[in-house]
């Protein structure tokens, strides 16, 4: 399976618009000029890494070239003159395929999965930059799912922050009132 990545309007790079079941053809030579797309989600998800992007299936139809890159992790991208898009993905197939990929934490991150996705991972988390995630960024997770996704050393630090954004918020409410 071969999969594209989009903005949260089905718009690729440039502001082209994709549509579900459409096939897109280029005359242009260039393969950097064709359409990109990749053979694994997480190398998708480093071009399009925010939380609403979505994703799809697609079926590329004409001259195929493989790019090998290295961005955020090494990638394998893919670009054809001629490419359709045959169905959008779910965010639990997108999350499952993240994860079967063994795509990096940080990286499935950008998309703000649910704590259940996120403690799939189990011990896989590590890295101070993941713990400040976890511990500053993610918001909607409860202190509790925070405990079951830090290693218990950095539990006091988590609660510290808790602690510390309520104290802030009880403030901003009082001086709003």
């Amino acid at each position: 399976m071969f999969i594209k990545a989009f903005n949260k309007d089905l718009k690729g790079y440039g502001g082209f618009q994709f549509a579900v079941g459409e096939t897109y053809t280029t005359e242009q030579e260039h393969p950097w000029d064709w359409f990109h797309y990749g053979d694994k989600a997480s190398t998708t998800l480093c071009f399009y890494h925010k939380p609403d992007s979505r994703f799809c299936e697609v079926q590329p139809l004409g001259k195929i070239y493989k790019m090998r890159q290295r961005d955020c992790i090494r990638i394998t991208a893919h670009s054809s003159n001629s490419l359709k898009i045959v169905r959008e993905l779910s965010r639990d197939e997108v999350y499952a395929m993240l994860l079967q990929e063994n795509c990096p934490w940080w990286l499935t991150n950008c998309l703000m999965p649910p704590f259940e996705v996120m403690a799939q991972y189990g011990n896989r988390i590590r890295g101070k930059w993941v713990i400040r995630e976890i511990i500053k960024d993610r918001d909607d997770f409860t202190l509790e799912q925070k405990y079951a996704l830090l290693p218990k050393k950095y539990h006091a630090k988590a609660r510290y922050h808790d602690m510390t954004m309520s104290i802030i918020k009880q403030h901003q409410q009082r001086a709003g009132a």
